[in-house]
């Protein structure tokens, strides 16, 4: 009991934790923006909580992450579902009904953009990722974790810089809205600020996956070549055998 009881509050302290970090960057942002940029960050309740949760995805107790991760593979599961869905009305409208729905093209377009991004930010893993890195595993150990940690702190060095600027684009896309698909709720036409808003989900979420990957190389060492590390374990198998 009593180790439950220390859990739930361990739990309740990293939450509590990750909505003030959240509070406290979004601050800090509003601050760079005044005094690097000239201009005046809006304050945002949507960037607090996009932080908020990436802090939980990333650095929040142990069952948060796996109901995140759950839930972000879901979100981008039914994304993909409906992305064909719309598809298939499309070809349906126009060469069944020969009365092709104008709002199909649209929807399959923004259904795809935050696909790609939500996906990217949250579902993705690092070893997913499509890498060239015959050059880098001929390294020693050494300057790999060297240019392991230097590629991190360049990512997340040139995303936090263009985090602000981003953000007032995305911010004054409020002014235009979507040209066929409407809200299905109140029938009214789509702000491009709400469609493009992924885009700063991914950012942050990129910043916040690599600053996790240099500390991960700081204390674990660089990347292994799993190829290699497979062909050790299969001749290692292979002589416990013989033997």
């Amino acid at each position: 009991m009593t180790d439950t009881v220390k859990a739930l509050a361990r739990g309740a302290a990293m939450i509590a934790a990750s909505l003030l970090a959240a509070v406290f960057l979004t601050y800090l942002m509003q601050q760079y923006s005044i005094r690097i940029l000239d201009e005046r960050f809006k304050w945002s309740n949507e960037i607090v909580g996009i932080i908020f949760v990436c802090l939980l995805f990333f650095w929040g107790p142990l069952l948060i992450r796996k109901w995140l991760s759950h839930g972000a593979e879901f979100i981008a599961a039914g994304l993909l579902a409906a992305v064909f869905v719309v598809f298939l009305l499309q070809i349906f409208s126009r060469y069944v009904l020969k009365m092709p729905f104008g709002w199909t093209l649209e929807l399959c377009l923004i259904l795809w953009v935050w696909l790609v991004f939500f996906g990217c930010a949250f579902v993705v893993r690092q070893r997913d990722q499509v890498t060239f890195d015959v050059l880098y595993f001929a390294l020693p150990k050494p300057v790999r974790m060297v240019f392991g940690i230097l590629t991190c702190v360049c990512i997340v060095a040139a995303f936090v810089w263009a985090l602000v600027p981003t953000w007032d684009y995305v911010d004054w896309m409020k002014m235009r809205k979507t040209a066929t698909v409407r809200n299905p709720l109140d029938g009214a036409k789509i702000p491009l600020r709400t469609i493009f808003m992924v885009f700063m989900i991914f950012m942050i979420a990129v910043i916040a996956r690599f600053i996790q990957r240099t500390i991960e190389i700081v204390r674990a060492g660089p990347d292994v070549d799993l190829v290699e590390l497979e062909t050790a374990e299969m001749i290692a198998e292979e002589e416990a055998r013989q033997s």
